[in-house]
């Protein structure tokens, strides 16, 4: 009776989804017609744009980087979409193993120097992946005591190329062609993987800042606008614990204006988008673009309000 009863759950929670989608907010809501997540929805719907397939391509996306002569690019060691093998002898001991469709279930960070990367956490829990989506391997181990040799991170990645895309509904990543696996420099800076930077553009102009620390630990996440203060969110989905006021004392002025600059000149194509960086020494180093933030997932009140004006074109409340 339970079972059935879950079942009946699922089936209402799943129904009236978009074609693609795969979870309960996957749906058009006319009340919120304006706002952020819903706007992402009908991108997904609609926007057929080509270049949203090349920027959510992760190996095709330096290549913006490089036509647009803005920013760095982390070294590339090996690309290739005609096999999974990897030329491990010819890699240094640290470096970014994926693929270029879809990352998140086949992202190995190799971590076979002396020292390890500092501020990793290493529990023995082989079988919880609610941890960490991102496998740090040291001597063939993950952080949680998984084993992963080298053999069975190659059938990993042979196995997700033949996967597709897992949220359909967005047009864009499930269109990426062809498949294949990269290796790229593994940042750091002082020894640790560095926090998240990324700029959400709306036609060719910045609007707001979003800044994540803790990544491999406690993920925290605030937003900040161009003077680089903290915008207050009542409800947002992620934790913003240890997130600071205002984000200047830690980047100055000039950099923060030159992360500005370089998110406005790659993104200058595209109605909107998500600029990723890391920053290394003194240097903006690109990670990605996204163009369906947290797969069209609702963000607090005042992310939805301010990016959905942001992207409609509309003035914003002075306050």
């Amino acid at each position: 009776m339970r079972f059935i009863l879950h079942q009946e759950q699922i089936g209402k929670a799943m129904s009236g989804l978009l074609p693609g989608g795969v979870t309960p907010h996957h749906r058009l809501n006319d009340d919120k017609k304006d706002h952020y997540s819903q706007l992402l929805l009908k991108r997904c719907l609609h926007d057929r744009n080509p270049l949203l397939i090349k920027m959510e391509d992760k190996y095709r996306a330096r290549e913006i980087v490089e036509e647009k002569k803005s920013g760095n690019l982390p070294e590339l060691y090996h690309w290739s979409d005609k096999t999974h093998k990897i030329p491990w002898d010819k890699l240094p001991s640290r470096c970014v193993i994926k693929t270029n469709h879809w990352s998140g279930d086949a992202l190995f960070i190799m971590d076979n120097e002396e020292e390890s990367i500092a501020g990793i956490e290493r529990k023995f829990n082989p079988f919880n992946r609610s941890i960490n989506r991102y496998r740090v391997i040291r001597n063939g181990r993950d952080q949680n005591g998984g084993f992963w040799p080298r053999w069975r991170i190659e059938r990993k990645l042979k196995t997700c190329l033949k996967e597709n895309f897992p949220v359909p509904l967005e047009w864009g990543a499930s269109n990426i062609s062809p498949r294949g696996v990269m290796v790229e420099e593994l940042l750091l800076d002082d020894g640790k993987i560095p926090p998240d930077w990324k700029v959400h553009v709306f036609h060719g102009k910045a609007g707001f800042i979003q800044y994540d620390i803790g990544r491999m630990k406690s993920h925290s996440q605030a937003i900040y606008d161009l003077s680089g203060n903290k915008i207050h969110q009542t409800n947002s989905p992620w934790s913003q614990d240890n997130t600071p006021d205002e984000i200047i004392s830690i980047l100055g002025q000039n950099k923060l204006d030159e992360l500005i600059e370089i998110s406005q000149k790659l993104a200058e194509d595209i109605d909107y988008c998500r600029v990723d960086f890391f920053l290394t020494g003194d240097k903006w180093v690109f990670g990605e673009f996204t163009n369906y933030h947290n797969s069209c997932q609702p963000q607090s009140d005042e992310w939805e309000v301010l990016a959905g004006d942001l992207w409609l074109k509309r003035p914003l409340e002075v306050k």
